[in-house]
């Protein structure tokens, strides 16, 4: 057990929101997302009449064999991921320059062609976009960047956007998906776990690129692992993820340490403690977990389900920033609560690392006589079953 317990100040306080709690974006901003999302998802469904009809929308190998007349209706369905997703979405730390992110994944039914590429054309299909989008984006005072190259974005307000990927799928699992659409909107509507609603087989999935390309990409591996991770460590792995997304964006204005690289670090971090989470010391956790960052990346973080890629490749100056970082989030939360003793000096110590997000209540931290601390047993983890059921990863 540490000397000091500022589990309050980071999930547990009563009279004010704790860190976790000034981490949620607002209400006014979380409906304000849905809305430009209802709108955007209506505007290009209402539209996708015009993709049947539209040569520059198919691949030239495939209308120069089928006429338009000859080629399938288009429906089109979304299914929003990323953060937004996973339940680990944070306010930005630096509103000037940092942003919220909604990513609204779009998909298209399609046949394929001989090359295995699906018979529409990547670029088109941005082209698409583009064009539905514009007047929309007019009329509401919002602003398209064409810039992004896997996918369309709407910047809705200096602090929030909207990304737009879009996937193709083979048109003879568009049913499926379809159907168990509906079963992850009534699950949502019950407030159920929505964890398995839907599968599609990933080799089957295409990512758009702008340049015109085709890339093999199933956002649900990812979301699943996820999943996955939260039902082995429970509740405690989104609260972690949240705290070091807030600790990253609190050090840097902009960072190429990914949210899936902290993701991914945070349950190499958990693998190496004793036992799972029991969620009564997100503080303990947050400072084991410090402890171990520096070193794992220092070595390789794998993809969490494409282990063939890495996910920390940084440039040399990158690299040099995230492990100073990193070093001094762990020296710092060492002498906060182990340390340190005194409890203004924690709340001090903990808000040069998360920020003035984190509450200023010293009468929230308790602080353990020295000698107990030493001699009591760890209390953050408890003993592990024999078996853990994971849905990947």
């Amino acid at each position: 057990m540490s000397l000091a317990n500022a589990h309050a100040l980071f999930c547990g306080l009563k009279a004010e929101p704790s860190y976790l709690a000034n981490l949620d974006v607002s209400d006014d901003e979380r409906g304000q997302l849905m809305e430009a999302r209802r709108e955007i998802r209506m505007a290009l469904k209402a539209a996708a009449a015009r993709i049947q009809v539209t040569d520059n929308y198919w691949q030239e190998s495939y209308r120069q064999k089928v006429s338009w007349r000859q080629r399938p209706d288009i429906h089109i369905k979304f299914m929003t991921q990323g953060s937004f997703a996973y339940r680990t979405l944070n306010d930005p730390a630096q509103k000037l320059t940092q942003e919220i992110d909604l990513d609204d994944g779009m998909y298209v039914p399609v046949q394929f062609i001989e090359n295995g590429e699906p018979a529409l054309a990547a670029k088109g299909l941005f082209e698409f976009v583009d064009a539905v989008l514009k007047p929309l984006c007019d009329a509401r005072g919002w602003t398209r960047d064409p810039t992004k190259a896997c996918c369309a974005r709407v910047k809705l307000w200096q602090g929030a956007h909207i990304d737009i990927p879009i996937y193709s799928i083979p048109q003879d699992r568009f049913e499926q998906l379809r159907e168990s659409l509906a079963k992850a909107d009534l699950h949502m509507a019950t407030r159920d776990s929505v964890k398995g609603a839907w599968k599609l087989p990933s080799d089957k999935i295409m990512l758009a690129q702008r340049d015109g390309s085709w890339v093999q990409s199933d956002p649900q591996m990812m979301h699943d692992w996820v999943e996955g991770r939260a039902e082995r460590y429970g509740p405690s792995f989104r609260r972690l993820c949240r705290f070091f997304k807030g600790w990253r964006d609190y050090t840097w204005e902009k960072s190429t340490l990914s949210s899936i690289c902290l993701m991914r670090a945070v349950d190499m971090a958990l693998t190496e403690l004793p036992g799972l989470p029991n969620g009564e010391r997100d503080d303990e956790l947050i400072l084991e977990v410090a402890k171990r960052l520096p070193s794992i990346f220092e070595g390789k973080v794998a993809n969490p389900v494409l282990f063939h890629l890495c996910i920390n490749e940084w440039s040399n100056e990158d690299r040099g920033k995230i492990n100073e970082g990193a070093t001094a989030l762990r020296g710092e939360m060492e002498a906060a609560l182990e340390r340190t003793g005194d409890a203004e000096q924690v709340v001090l110590k903990l808000r040069n690392r998360f920020g003035t997000r984190l509450p200023y209540r010293p009468d929230a931290v308790k602080i353990a006589p020295k000698i107990s601390a030493i001699q009591k047993a760890p209390a953050a983890v408890v003993a592990a079953p024999r078996i853990i059921p994971s849905t990947s990863g």
